[in-house]
């Protein structure tokens, strides 16, 4: 889906007024700008789990949270379409310094929505609390969307001033620094979760997805000729 957004134009006269116009009016420069949007529907979820762990002992806790994150990326590895990844680990001290706490990330990516959830719910409740679930685009589906967002922002453009210059009984004769801006496709904001272990029967966690609105935006000079 893809939606052109309101042109602005800047029309500069190298010559004389426009209201007298003889033959030999010299170039007329058209700075242009335009914009378009293409939309397309998440396709993959990541979800954001914490392994944590406090003990009388640094090694206690850390040994704790070890076997925690083994297990649950051997897990995670066994699930089809689902990557993982492990992010910063800490220790310190907790409780006013009577005992150790220790923790450590994991990362898990998937296109398959109700696969990846059904992993955190599992996952929850062997444990593990969740920081949060955001539905996001493919890299190729986000480049994907970037390519045609910029497409239609360009032929947007080359429409608008080729309708400037028939206005004027003009023609356009040709585009110079033409710029192109396609900004990263915006991340939803996660969905935010409590970050606490769900219990054993507590079903999977829930994530709506939201479409993901791509822009881009190019701005040219036109150069303009009298007919």
């Amino acid at each position: 889906m893809r939606r052109a957004l309101p042109a602005v134009l800047t029309l500069v006269l190298l010559a004389i007024p426009l209201r007298a116009q003889p033959a030999g009016l010299a170039e007329t420069i058209l700075h242009i700008s335009d914009s378009a949007e293409a939309t397309r529907s998440p396709d993959e979820v990541i979800a954001n789990l914490r392994a944590e762990a406090r003990a009388g002992t640094a090694a206690a806790a850390q040994e704790a949270v070890n076997r925690a994150v083994t297990a649950a990326v051997a897990r995670a590895q066994g699930v089809q379409g689902v990557r993982v990844s492990t992010t910063g680990y800490w220790t310190g001290r907790a409780d006013e310094g009577r005992s150790w706490q220790a923790s450590q990330g994991i990362v898990l990516r998937g296109g398959d929505g109700p696969a990846v959830l059904d992993l955190v719910g599992a996952l929850q409740g062997s444990g593990l609390a969740v920081n949060g679930l955001t539905w996001t685009l493919k890299r190729e589906t986000a480049r994907a969307a970037r390519q045609e967002a910029s497409s239609q922002a360009l032929e947007n453009l080359q429409r608008r001033a080729e309708a400037v210059a028939s206005q004027l009984n003009m023609t356009l004769v040709g585009l110079r620094e033409v710029r192109v801006d396609v900004p990263d496709a915006p991340v939803p904001s996660p969905i935010p979760m409590r970050a606490r272990a769900a219990t054993a029967s507590a079903p999977p966690p829930v994530a709506m997805a939201e479409d993901v609105v791509v822009s881009a935006s190019v701005s040219a000079v036109a150069v303009l000729r009298p007919r």
